[in-house]
């Protein structure tokens, strides 16, 4: 099952599994081994997650054991083609689904008396470095790395908060049946009695609608480079290619990482007063539409982005860590010639490459002790509620 998980297909499991530990298993049984051993982790899962929801209230919840400075909780989606379950032979009826994937994290979280890096780092003003960090931000002219880059990404590490632990979860389910998950498992790892409490995510709604009614002792952030995203893309709208929308994107985002975000709303607010509100039928790329959309993104955020204070708390500033986790997760289970069954096939796949990449060898002590296990009959059917690690 940690081959099944972590090549990127079946048949090349069987191979690995051939070379390296002389067992020989057709990709189609490690397959058809994944589907059941995975649908036994959903189960479990959800019978976790039940028995969570249905305490009496107050609940009380988990203690960590060891003392959590900073739990951070993370979600985001991603992608993975599926096709119609039962109908004949080949292809039938391809789409593409959105996974729902969440990261739980123990992090450093060392506090300062004073915002550690009051200067916006010199890697969000780099030309070279923005181009590599976000694809499409600039791509306009040939600008080269400098010497400033690594300096400033050395700093970063002086002060953010660094990640110790970490484990994860992946479904196909809806986001309501996804907030029940991912409070179920953020309480299994004690996360609600952590000294400080973070939920960082992207400006989708449904992500703050988890974090409000699952999450709302966790202070709720922005990712950063998705407000740079933002500003950078109206700045080029006003201004088009060149120097003058590179330094009014500095000068916004300076203001953003400074906690002046109310500086860039009114300048946008005044730009979209002169211009005018756009038609109902103008194009995506109208300075119209541009203004219009980021003061209604920077409206909604700006209770999310007080950054100097999430400094001075040792707080992270990015999602950085859970866009990692959904490239991970799609390594596995994306690919313009990957189609997983649409139903327990895709959900299975999902749970046994989330489990593995989880620090806590959950794969291996499922495996260990499932109903039915030769090695461990007499292992409980009902499957327990994970303590927290």
């Amino acid at each position: 099952m940690y081959c099944a998980g972590t090549q990127p297909a079946y048949h090349l499991a069987s191979k690995a599994l051939d070379k390296v530990g002389d067992i020989s298993i057709t990709g189609r049984h490690i397959g058809n081994l994944a589907e059941g051993i995975g649908e036994e982790l959903a189960n479990e899962r959800d019978a976790r997650t039940d028995a969570y929801f249905e305490q009496t209230l107050p609940r009380v919840f988990t203690d960590p054991g060891t003392p959590i400075p900073l739990a951070t909780v993370s979600v985001d989606g991603g992608r993975m083609q599926t096709r119609v379950d039962g109908g004949p032979n080949g292809v039938q009826q391809p789409h593409w689904r959105e996974t729902k994937n969440a990261l739980f994290m123990r992090m450093t979280g060392v506090a300062f008396e004073a915002d550690p890096h009051p200067e916006l780092p010199e890697c969000f003003r780099d030309r070279g470095y923005m181009k590599k960090l976000l694809s499409g931000l600039v791509d306009e002219g040939n600008f080269e790395l400098e010497a400033a880059r690594e300096k400033s990404k050395s700093d970063l590490r002086s002060w953010r908060p660094e990640r110790l632990f970490r484990t994860c979860v992946s479904s196909l389910c809806d986001s309501n049946s996804f907030g029940r998950i991912m409070e179920a498992e953020a309480d299994s790892r004690g996360f609600f009695k952590a000294a400080k409490q973070a939920f960082v995510g992207d400006g989708l709604q449904y992500n703050w609608t988890i974090q409000q009614r699952h999450f709302p002792t966790f202070t709720p952030i922005l990712d950063f480079p998705h407000a740079i995203e933002r500003v950078y893309e109206t700045a080029r709208a006003l201004h088009g290619n060149g120097d003058c929308a590179w330094e009014l994107y500095v000068h916004w985002i300076t203001d953003c990482w400074q906690g002046r975000t109310a500086n860039v709303l009114r300048d946008m607010e005044r730009e979209q007063s002169e211009r005018g509100e756009p038609p109902k039928d103008c194009e995506d790329k109208d300075l119209r539409k541009v203004l219009a959309e980021t003061i209604t993104y920077l409206r909604n955020n700006l209770s999310r982005m007080d950054y100097p204070r999430y400094r001075r708390e040792g707080l992270p500033l990015t999602s950085a860590h859970m866009e990692s986790l959904v490239k991970e997760i799609g390594y596995r289970v994306k690919g313009t010639e990957k189609f997983w069954n649409d139903g327990q096939s895709a959900e299975s796949i999902l749970q046994i490459r989330a489990d593995a990449l989880c620090d806590d060898d959950r794969l291996e002590h499922h495996l260990r002790n499932r109903p039915g296990d030769p090695f461990h009959p007499n292992v409980k059917a009902k499957p327990a509620m994970h303590t927290a690690a």
